[in-house]
């Protein structure tokens, strides 16, 4: 028997979870650090979270995002502005996902990484995002957007494979014989 995960699902909910506790994070972490710090901080607390479901969805190792979760961890309080560390954030989300957990030929990464991480992002300025409640309306549309890259890519590889019982197959197959004959 073999168990499907479901990652368009996941990354939704995911997503979801991410923009219903940004106003609670961000309020909270405001008595600790000044505005920029606190939205850089979450943004990378969300990529870390995603970088980890994505590990565990392809079977990856968890120390394999190390090295880029740590980069950004660093640019979170030595790069001053926004929109560079959304811009390094995309470009880490990218390499987290096409380049270390689903490894995707050049030409097909990086088409869909512009296409949706960049294009999410877009869309999502697009929106122009001033308050805690349009930026948690963003973050889940980013992920909406995110969700299709799994939608356009359905990679074959996120399925685990289970010991089937020697009885239940030979039913199985029993069926599938019978079932060509009625």
């Amino acid at each position: 028997m073999k168990s499907i995960k479901r990652p368009i699902r996941a990354t939704v909910f995911f997503g979801f979870i991410c923009s219903l506790s940004f106003i609670p994070l961000n309020v909270g972490l405001s008595y600790i650090f000044p505005w920029p710090k606190i939205f850089n901080l979450t943004i990378w607390v969300y990529l870390a979270g995603y970088g980890f479901f994505l590990t565990r969805w392809r079977g990856k190792n968890l120390p394999s995002i190390i090295f880029p979760l740590l980069l950004l961890f660093i640019s979170v309080f030595v790069v001053p502005s926004d929109s560079a560390f959304l811009l390094l954030s995309l470009g880490i989300f990218s390499w987290i996902r096409s380049g270390i957990c689903f490894q995707k030929p050049l030409h097909r990464a990086l088409g869909a990484e512009l296409g949706l991480t960049f294009g999410g992002a877009a869309l999502v300025a697009w929106f122009t995002p001033h308050s805690n409640l349009t930026w948690a309306l963003g973050i889940l549309m980013f992920f909406l957007v995110q969700s299709l890259y799994f939608v356009i890519f359905e990679n074959k590889g996120i399925k685990d494979k289970f010991v089937v019982d020697p009885f239940e197959e030979a039913r199985w197959a029993a069926e599938k014989i019978l079932s060509t004959y009625i």
